[in-house]
């Protein structure tokens, strides 16, 4: 039987710093053996973000004194001289996904199972951490929103008296990472920019291998519909002229077509797929230099 993973929490901070110990709290009664929690802050130069890190930090006694073996790490967003207090440019927002990016997939090369909590700080950081979590995350990981009664934020509570005042949603994410093609790749890239382009390039080439599958299941007949109606378009009537085929082979035959594209991409019955049909076939013939 294989190991449980390590398992540890990736929070962003902001200035409420009870929303990385109510999440921490929360995921200890869900039975989650969380073993390391990583804050990522932005520069404390302000006062209020330099007392969220100091309460957050005396927070490891407590966990201590709880028989909790949790290590606490803080994690600046900081690059070079970049050490923003707030993010108001694109370079601010850059620096902060690559801190992200690079916490996450050093937990990811090592085999733990990452929860990461974007409820702390501003939105952007909330955003960020969702390209993060499509990026590196896979089925066993998790990303947690955190909702709490306005009577808790108020008091500013670090745990609360009553769990049921904590609620801890899991926001379901689309993982690129488990596409065949990226699943051994992803981790490899320190730059996130640079995994997000090898990503998009090792998606497209997948996408031109289903639609050339899709490609071998059409007859000859087939084949012959589909090159005319991406070469020229036009309608069942203007194929059936150009083919020399009666409008009802025509109709069919674009029939069959579809069927078989709506069968072999998982599309609903009754979608209409010519538009989407002319744009794989498309990008397959102008991948393959011409119209096989």
């Amino acid at each position: 039987m294989d190991a449980e993973p390590r398992e540890a929490l990736v929070a962003t901070l902001g200035i409420e710093p009870q929303v990385v110990t109510l999440t921490l709290d929360a995921l200890q009664a869900k039975g989650f053996h969380i073993c390391e929690v990583f804050v990522v802050h932005p520069n404390p130069a302000s006062v209020s973000l330099a007392e969220s890190l100091r309460k957050l930090r005396d927070e490891v006694d407590f966990y201590r004194r709880e028989g909790s073996a949790v290590v606490f790490s803080f994690v600046p967003i900081k690059e070079g001289d970049l050490f923003p207090v707030d993010f108001v440019t694109e370079q601010d927002v850059g620096v902060l996904l690559r801190v992200l990016y690079r916490t996450v997939v050093g937990l990811k090369r090592k085999n733990c199972r990452v929860h990461l909590s974007v409820a702390g700080g501003r939105k952007v950081m909330a955003a960020m951490g969702m390209v993060v979590a499509q990026l590196v995350l896979d089925e066993r990981d998790y990303v947690w929103h955190l909702l709490s009664e306005g009577t808790l934020l108020a008091e500013r509570s670090m745990h609360p008296r009553d769990p049921s005042q904590v609620v801890l949603v899991p926001i379901p994410v689309l993982h690129w990472s488990l596409f065949p093609s990226t699943a051994r790749e992803i981790l490899l890239w320190d730059d996130p920019y640079r995994a997000i382009e090898r990503q998009k390039e090792l998606r497209d080439r997948e996408r031109l291998r289903f639609v050339e599958a899709f490609w071998c299941k059409l007859t000859p007949a087939e084949q012959e519909v589909v090159r005319a109606l991406v070469r020229y378009g036009g309608t069942q009537k203007d194929l059936a002229k150009r083919l020399h085929r009666s409008e009802k082979t025509i109709n069919n035959q674009l029939l069959s077509i579809y069927a078989k594209y709506r069968d072999h991409f998982g599309i609903d019955e009754g979608t209409k797929v010519r538009d989407l049909l002319m744009r794989d076939l498309g990008t397959l013939f102008a991948h393959m230099g011409s119209l096989p």
